[in-house]
This record gives C-alpha cells, structure tokens and sequence, in this order.
C-alpha cells in the first residue's frame, strides 16, 4: 500500500473557498431566476434570506496591498474594517432597508442585515500606516507593505 503525502498551501484553500462561494452565490441566482419565471406560488418577502458575502478584488503592487469590496446601499458609516496582529482583514457592516416595514413587499430579492467578510494577507503590512476610502459603493482599502531592509554600506579603511 502506498503512502501519500500531501503538501496543502492555504492559499490553495482561499482559491479553493472564493471558487466556492461565487459558484454558490451565482447557483443560488440560477434558482431564483427559475423560481420567478415559474408558476410557483412563493411569496419571497416573507422568506428569510441570508446576506450574500461581498464580492471583492485583492491586489497588490511594490508598495501596497488593496482590497476593493462592493457595498452598493450601504452607508460609510455602518461599515467596520479592522486587522488582527496574524494580518486577518475584517470588513463588517449593516446594510439597513431603505423603506418601512410596513410596506407589502411584492418581491424582494435586496439583502439586508449584517455582514462580514475576513481577507488573509499573505505580505507584511504597516498596520499604523493603513487606510481606508469609501466611494460609489466601493470600499478600497491600502494597506503599505514595510520598505524593504537595505544593508549598510560602511567604508573600510585599508592600512
């Protein structure tokens, strides 16, 4: 019997788990366009839907990581982005309805309620050097990576 030995980067699994959510999120839009084309007699307000994950980009150049996340209808001031000492990003928030409940929701396919979102950042980060904008729905967040140690260069005398 053979042995196997397998080397798992996590990286592979980050791929691995956005791959997963976008093909759930994008299954779950398939349903739904079929439920409404159907005859099915299903009143959606009254079903309790959970919040999407938020969709974003992650890139980084020499000097800087950005993270890039799509918050259409939610305000500044109900988003939250902190970062633990092991580099985990975490991008939370409330994204509140824009009526009364009173109202008769014909059909509602919005989300709302609470999110969060945690991002891995594989490279050094200046942590009091962060930032964060918020413009259009679109949070971007730079993160400055350390200026890279240069050796010293000393003059040696030559007697």
């Amino acid at each position: 019997m053979r042995n196997f030995h397998y080397n798992i980067d996590p990286r592979d699994f980050q791929k691995f788990q956005a791959f997963a959510e976008t093909a759930a999120e994008r299954l779950g839009d398939f349903f739904n366009e079929v439920g409404k084309n159907s005859n099915f007699n299903v009143n959606t307000a009254t079903q309790a839907v959970k919040p999407k994950v938020m969709r974003i980009d992650l890139a980084e150049d020499e000097n800087n990581v950005y993270i890039f996340a799509e918050l259409p209808g939610v305000a500044k001031e109900d988003v939250n982005v902190t970062m633990t000492e092991d580099r985990v990003v975490t991008i939370s928030g409330n994204k509140r309805k824009l009526y009364d409940d009173n109202l008769k929701v014909v059909r509602g396919e919005r989300n709302y309620g609470e999110f969060t979102r945690q991002i891995t950042i594989e490279s050094e980060i200046e942590a009091d050097k962060i930032s964060a904008t918020f413009r259009d729905g679109v949070l971007t967040v730079t993160l400055p990576k350390p200026e890279p140690v240069r050796p010293k260069t000393v003059n040696i005398n030559i007697q």
